[in-house]
């Protein structure tokens, strides 16, 4: 039987991939798609301890992913790059804003 916590760091990882293989033109996602993809190819402090505490290799999980790049499978779409480069409108409702969790 896996443990609860070993489900949550899968899960963790099958969500990162589930975000990298977004298609829509949703901006939100998209820039959820990118950071996704570039965590799983990184090879981050961060994405070695996730694999780690999931009970997968990392360096083998980060060659996968890299590999499975080559193959634009994980890739961002003409569309999708022309949605994050489209300039910004002003934004009408001053004083409300988009939560992130974003570190930057």
């Amino acid at each position: 039987m896996k443990s609860p916590e070993l489900i949550l760091f899968r899960s963790i990882i099958n969500q990162a991939l589930h975000d990298a293989m977004y298609d829509g033109l949703n901006k939100y996602y998209i820039t959820d798609k990118r950071n996704a993809i570039d965590w799983l190819i990184g090879n981050s402090v961060d994405f070695k301890t996730i694999c780690s505490w999931a009970d997968i290799d990392p360096d083998i999980a980060c060659k996968k992913f890299t590999a499975a790049m080559k193959l634009n499978t994980y890739v961002l779409t003409e569309d999708q790059y022309k949605v994050l480069n489209k300039p910004r409108k002003e934004y009408k409702h001053k004083g409300k804003f988009r939560l992130t969790f974003n570190d930057a």
